[in-house]
């Protein structure tokens, strides 16, 4: 009889657990689209500055009618690219350098800065930049 009760509980304990990940699971998941949907495109206005510009977590650099937009966050440890040294970007926190098109020049990072999407609206004369999380 005490073999079946052992084996019975073991059976609910497991069922109950699996559970418990599949509803964690869902809630992560859930979570992780919530916030997605909550983040808004960032809109820059189509005439920027020639060259370079930053703007928080993303920085563009224009040439003519070309625009090229990358996530600013280091490839290292996520810290934010806002500053220039020449021509390179360079990383505050840890020193990566990087070139004005977001390629790795100089560690600790291990690879390039991610380019982000983006189009434009010819309609609000915007550009419209889907922004890194």
């Amino acid at each position: 009889m005490d073999h079946r009760r052992r084996r019975f509980l073991r059976w609910v304990g497991g069922g109950l657990l699996v559970m418990l990940l599949v509803f964690f699971r869902s809630a992560v998941k859930g979570h992780r689209l919530y916030l997605k949907q909550q983040q808004k495109p960032l809109r820059l206005p189509l005439d920027l500055s020639e060259g370079l510009s930053f703007h928080g977590k993303v920085i563009v650099v224009r040439d003519g009618d070309e625009y090229h937009v990358f996530s600013a966050r280091c490839a290292h440890l996520g810290c934010i690219v806002d500053r220039t040294d020449k021509d390179t970007l360079v990383c505050p926190c840890h020193g990566s350098r990087y070139s004005l098109n977001g390629r790795l020049l100089q560690g600790p990072a291990t690879h390039d800065l991610v380019p982000l999407r983006f189009r434009i609206d010819s309609k609000e004369n915007s550009l419209v930049i889907e922004q890194p999380a």
